[in-house]
Order: C-alpha cells, then sequence, then structure tokens
C-alpha cells in the first residue's frame, strides 16, 4: 500500500543513501568553521524579514544560536556576544522575569525558560545573573499550576503539557527555587503522560508518544528524582524504534519520517536514561553517521532537519547537541540520583 508518507519516506532513504554512498564515514568531519560564519552572521547583523514569524521566539532565537556557538567552541561566545544577549533579554522584560517572547508581549513558559539558558550562556557577565527576579518568577510559575499538577504555558490561555511542566521544573531547578509546594501533582501528571507505545505524550491518557514531549517528561521525573515511577522498558524499546536502520537517525514519532532536531530530543532522552544507569538504547555510531553526513551539505553552513531541507537556527542547535549525545557516555553521580 503506498500512500504519501511511504512515498516522502522512500524519498528521505534515497536521499541518505547517496549521501553515504558518496563517502566513507570516517572521513566526513563536522564543519564547525563553516557552521561558525552562520552564526557570527546572525549575531552581527539584522535578520531577515522572513523571520518575523518567530517575533514572540526572541529569547529561543538568542539561545539557539549563542548555544551552537558554545558547543563548538567555548571560545567562539565571546564577551561581547554575551553582553548582547544580556541587553536583549532585560530589553525584552527589564524587570527581571519572568521573561516573554518579545516586548509587549505576555510572560510566557517557554521564552522564560529560553531566556534563563540564554542568560546562562553568558558566564554571569555584568553579573547579569543577579538581574533575575527569582521571587517573582517563583510566584508566577505558582499561578501557573493546575489541580492535575500541571503548568499553564501563559496565564489564563496557556496549553497545559508536559513541556510546561518541564520548563516549570526546569526554571525552578536552575534558579534554587524548586519546593515541594511548586512539584505537588506533577509527579502523577507526569506518570499519566506515558502511553501504551512506551514514550509520553502532551497530556495525560490523551496524545500519542512524541519525542520533543518524552524528552520534557523523562527530563522533569529525572529533576524530581523518580524515573523509577515509570516502566523504563517500554520507554527504551521507545526510544530505540524512532531509529531506522535505512536512514540511521531519529524520528519523532510512530511511521515519520527522521528530522535531525530528534537527535537530541530522542537521543537526549537515552542518554537520561543511560545516565541513571539504564544503560543505551540507540546506536550512537549510527545517529553520528546521519548528522555528519545528512544533516550538513558543503553548499550552505548550518545544520539541517534531512537532505533536501535548508538549515536553521533550531536545528543547528539541537542537531549539535545531538551530535554531543552520541560522542559521550553518561553517568550520574549517587547524589545526583537523589535530587
Amino acid at each position: 500500500l503506498e500512500t504519501d508518507t511511504t512515498l516522502d519516506r522512500e524519498q528521505v532513504v534515497k536521499n541518505c543513501q547517496e549521501l553515504y554512498d558518496s563517502c566513507s564515514f570516517e572521513k566526513v568531519t563536522l564543519q564547525k568553521q563553516f557552521h561558525k560564519m552562520y552564526l557570527d552572521y546572525s549575531f552581527a547583523n539584522p535578520l531577515p524579514s522572513q523571520l518575523k514569524a518567530l517575533d514572540a521566539s526572541q529569547p529561543w532565537l538568542l539561545y539557539w544560536i549563542g548555544n551552537s556557538l558554545a558547543i563548538l567552541d567555548k571560545e567562539w561566545l565571546k564577551e561581547g556576544y554575551q553582553r548582547g544577549i544580556l541587553a536583549k533579554i532585560v530589553s525584552i522584560s527589564p524587570t527581571g522575569g519572568p521573561f516573554s517572547g518579545g516586548l509587549g508581549q505576555l510572560p510566557h513558559l517557554a521564552a522564560t525558560y529560553a531566556a534563563i539558558n540564554a542568560l546562562a550562556l553568558c558566564n554571569n557577565v555584568d553579573e547579569g545573573w543577579g538581574f533575575i527576579d527569582k521571587q517573582e518568577i517563583y510566584q508566577w510559575l505558582l499561578s501557573l499550576k493546575t489541580p492535575n499538577g500541571g503548568f499553564r504555558t501563559c496565564a489564563e490561555t496557556g496549553e497545559c503539557d508536559t513541556r510546561g511542566v518541564y520548563c516549570a521544573l526546569s526554571i525552578a531547578s536552575m534558579l534554587d527555587i524548586q519546593t515541594p509546594e511548586l512539584c505537588k501533582g506533577s509527579l502523577d501528571f507526569l506518570i499519566k503522560c506515558q502511553t501504551y507505545e512506551g514514550g509520553f505524550g502532551g497530556c495525560p491518557q490523551e496524545d500519542e508518544a512524541h519525542g520533543g514531549y518524552t524528552f520534557c517528561a523523562v527530563a522533569s521525573l529525572a529533576i524530581l528524582g523518580a524515573l523509577d515511577r515509570i516502566n523504563v522498558g517500554k520507554l527504551m524499546e521507545w526510544c530505540s524504534a524512532r531509529q531506522y536502520n535505512e536512514e540511521k537517525g531519529l524520528s519523532g514519532r510512530s511511521n515519520k519520517l527522521v528530522d535531525g532536531c530528534y537527535s537530541f530530543w530522542v537521543g537526549g532522552t537515552a542518554a537520561i536514561l543511560e545516565a541513571y544507569g539504564y544503560g543505551t538504547c540507540i546506536n550512537k555510531q549510527s545517529l553520528c553517521q546521519y548528522i555528519l553526513q545528512c544533516c550538513q551539505s558543503e553548499e550552505r553552513p548550518g545544520l539541517r532537519d534531512k537532505p533536501g531541507a535548508p538549515p536553521d537556527f533550531y536545528h543547528t542547535n539541537y542537531v549539535l547537541l545531538g551530535l554531543a549525545v552520541t560522542k559521550y557516555s553518561f553517568r550520574c553521580s549517587h547524589s545526583a540520583l537523589k535530587i
């Protein structure tokens, strides 16, 4: 039976195989200087008008670009860039948080998460870490809590899903404002989001398993010290099933195409499980091959979703994070297991 999905996958497999056949994996390296040009240009020049659709994602742009530079070489996120990141975040939310996606917009959980991560890259330049109003952010997080243990992403109108829980718990963990009051009910919320497939959906007992939601749920459970409360075996099976033999990369859902960003969303989930002693569930060497041979090209700098797709800041960041997953083994210290 042929469908649009099967035809699309056949084309992706063909494109990947052509790249694999064109050169030996051992000879392919990450073109760091080439990708640096892409990132440096974005920090040194106004972004094109086509990116106005990301007006509500300005802290994310800072994080994606800044973190990509830091992954390639920590010295490449230079002090001038760090000051620029701080200045931009202050201009968006001058009170020190919670943070919005752009000037004049409502505070948002995802934007606050991105803003704090971006500031964390800046090595406290100009004492920027002290700019954050932890108490105000804590009270705001409490105001977003829902009776079922979740968090709305925005006051009154925001959605409530595993992404919101992860952003809230990650923010609280980074700012050292995590309390039993804040975490109340969140564990039960997350447990109910694990599907029959083994991965996690966005909402309790409603959604199909998805790579992004799965990372958010598993990272949240790690913060809560409660990975043993879920079916880890089924989760590892699901992560393993996201890697296809032909393409070698990872997909985000059953019967979906590979996508470079899931090198982190699923690969990062696998890394957390490995760190907590559950073993490995993806083939790191194959994933590395997909990233190096299929997610970068000689024609354009930046990393991409798959062959034939253009590069962008989002995929550049998460593909690089996924590449880092393939290069290391992970293990938590005994104290980290009891967070």
